[in-house]
C-alpha cells in the first residue's frame, strides 16, 4: 500500500488556516521591523528581513511536512514524525544562522536576533488570540 497524501480533515483545515493567518501577520511584522530598522542602517534592515526568513522558512517546511502526512498512521507514528520534523526544523534554523553569519557581511546581530525572537512572540500572541476566538464559538 502506497503512502498517499491525505486530504485534510476539519482539524487539518483549521490548523492550516491558523498557520496562514499567523504567517501573514509575521510577514507584515517582518516588513515593518525591516522598514524601521532601515532608518538606523541598511545592514539593520536586511538583517531584520533575514531574521524573519530564518524564522519563517523552517516553520513553513514543518507545517507542510506535518499536514502532508500519509493517510493511515498510528498515533506513535505521528508523534515520531512530529519530533523528527521539529529536529529538522531546528537544524535548518541553525544552518541558516551559520550561513548568515559566514556569508553576509555586515550583519546587524541585534536586528537579526530581535526580529527572530519578535516573530516567535508574535506567533504565540496570534495563536492565543485565535484560540480565544475558537473557544467562544
Amino acid at each position: 500500500m502506497k503512502n498517499q497524501p491525505k486530504k485534510l480533515g476539519i482539524h487539518g483545515r483549521i490548523a492550516l488556516e491558523e498557520f496562514r493567518k499567523t504567517l501573514l501577520v509575521q510577514i507584515v511584522c517582518t516588513l515593518i521591523i525591516a522598514a524601521l530598522s532601515c532608518t538606523y542602517s541598511l545592514a539593520a534592515g536586511y538583517s531584520a528581513v533575514l531574521g524573519g526568513l530564518i524564522y519563517m522558512l523552517p516553520n513553513i517546511w514543518f507545517i507542510r511536512k506535518m499536514l502532508n502526512a500519509p493517510v493511515k498512521q498510528t498515533a506513535g507514528t505521528v508523534v515520531r514524525q512530529a519530533y523528527a520534523s521539529e529536529i529538522w526544523k531546528m537544524a535548518m534554523t541553525a544552518v541558516a544562522f551559520a550561513l548568515t553569519f559566514t556569508l553576509i557581511h555586515p550583519v546587524n546581530a541585534f536586528s537579526l536576533f530581535g526580529t527572530y525572537i519578535g516573530l516567535q512572540l508574535v506567533g504565540v500572541y496570534v495563536q492565543l488570540q485565535l484560540n480565544k476566538r475558537f473557544q467562544k464559538l
